[in-house]
């Protein structure tokens, strides 16, 4: 694989934010509400967001200093004095609203007014969630850190959340969010975004320690299986017995056979195949 590189410290501030949010992506998205010491209510969504620890349980958010004047954003200015926030995570039915709430309004306007979100109140902090989202967190603010204090700079916003609301819609029977009901949506570069629940799919954690890379045989290794069927091969936790099978297929045949029994989770099957492959090409 080529890489075409590119140096930051020669990059305009534009290109540099392009890279990021194209490269680092599809990334969550942090619908943040605050009010001002005058309890006037502010709304902004943020896509530098993910959650940093469960205890106590910190969410983050970065804010970043206009670009053009290098001035801070009301959301930063509303923490700041109140050290309060909100953050509801948006799905698919609310995202042109989303859209709408990121314009920069005049400080004093309610974006939950401009976009038609319905605020939903907070039992512990002063500043709304968004009725629309299925899951709305109450923050406490733990720290902020200035990330260079320069255009375009960012301000990590560091939370404690005290309280979780979260849809009775989306709980399955276990207590679990079902992520289908969810229907999180997250940002990607430029003006798209990814809905999550069309891409989902499932990947079951080892249960026990794989034996790794490592053990696999060479010849496998040098085959075209892919690196998700490598791994899974390498999932297991100690390399199953050869069950000696008599049936003459060729080597093509029998890479196929390992492929198909990956690709079904038969990993113990696909293993033998691989210890029949293994014999083929010895006996050559």
């Amino acid at each position: 694989m080529n890489f075409k590189e590119f140096n930051s410290k020669k990059l305009d501030i534009k290109s540099i934010y392009h890279l990021l949010i194209s490269g680092i992506s599809p990334r969550p998205i942090a619908l943040v509400g605050s009010v001002d010491n005058n309890g006037n209510s502010n709304l902004a969504p943020y896509s530098f967001f993910n959650a940093f620890g469960a205890n106590p349980p910190i969410v983050g958010f970065s804010p970043a200093l206009s670009g053009r004047t290098g001035l801070p954003k009301d959301t930063l200015l509303n923490i700041r004095d109140t050290k309060e926030f909100t953050i509801s995570i948006i799905n698919s039915h609310m995202v042109e609203q989303i859209s709408l709430s990121s314009c920069e309004f005049d400080k004093g306007i309610d974006e939950f007014i401009k976009t038609g979100l319905k605020k939903y109140e907070s039992k512990i902090i002063k500043p709304f969630g968004v009725s629309d989202s299925y899951f709305i967190m109450e923050c406490k603010l733990y720290d902020i850190i200035e990330l260079g204090g320069k255009k375009a700079s960012g301000n990590l916003i560091l939370g404690e959340v005290v309280n979780f609301h979260v849809s009775e819609e989306v709980i399955d029977d276990n207590n679990q969010i079902n992520p289908y009901k969810f229907d999180a949506i997250a940002r990607n570069g430029g003006g798209w975004y990814t809905d999550s629940k069309k891409g989902l799919f499932e990947v079951k954690k080892p249960k026990h320690e794989g034996i790794g890379f490592d053990e696999l045989p060479d010849f496998i290794l040098k085959s075209n299986l892919t690196g998700n069927q490598l791994a899974k091969l390498a999932s297991i936790n100690k390399i199953p017995a050869f069950q000696i099978d008599e049936n003459k297929i060729s080597e093509n045949e029998t890479l196929e056979l390992i492929k198909s029994s990956i690709e079904s989770n038969n990993i113990e099957d696909a293993w033998q195949y691989v210890f029949q492959l293994g014999k083929l090409i010895n006996d050559k």
